[in-house]
């Protein structure tokens, strides 16, 4: 097995990139369906999901129905020094493109404090068995998740998957891995 992230990054990067936008579409598709139906989510009031790129897991479905439903939405927003925090939004509409190209909620959006969420949907690049995820490496969720008592999701595509992924003492492992 590697033990190298930047090794593996740039392996699954590669993979991500190889998927027809047809099969991309339809592995989104269930993957959110899987999110939709699930308890976790019929349960929470208060969810956190990050925004995707062109690139990852789609989470529109995800956040328009959350937003629909009138359950409280936080999206991440970046700052410096790798923090980031957790912003309410009402519409999708409200964000513009920040950091790294992605759409993220205005400065001043509410803040909502991570111990008031009930579930976090965070981004992978891959995940392992036991909930950790191989990130971009920036650091980003794994200090956010570590003041997170909700419920902590990752989002893989099944051949991503890994039985054991490299990880290091600051990694936060999710509790649950949809794929």
């Amino acid at each position: 097995m590697c033990t190298d992230k930047k090794t593996l990054r740039g392996r699954y990067l590669a993979e991500r990139a190889s998927l027809s936008a047809e099969e991309k579409q339809a592995i989104d598709r269930g993957i959110a369906q899987n999110i939709l139906q699930s308890e976790f989510y019929q349960q929470a009031n208060c969810i956190f999901c990050y925004v995707s790129t062109a690139e990852e897991i789609d989470t529109r479905t995800v956040l328009e129905n959350a937003l629909a439903s009138g359950r409280t939405v936080c999206v991440p927003l970046c700052g410096k020094g790798g923090s980031m925090t957790a912003r309410k939004i009402t519409a999708l509409s409200e964000m513009q493109t920040g950091h790294y190209g992605i759409l993220e909620p205005s400065d001043t959006a509410p803040e909502i404090a991570p111990e008031n969420i009930d579930l976090i949907l965070a981004p992978a690049l891959s995940c392992d068995r036991k909930g950790y995820r191989l990130g971009y490496g920036g650091g980003y969720y794994d200090r956010w998740l570590a003041g997170c008592s909700g419920w902590k999701v990752g989002l893989c595509r099944a051949a991503l998957l890994q039985d054991r992924l490299p990880r290091g003492p600051y990694d936060i492992p999710v509790d649950l891995v949809v794929t």
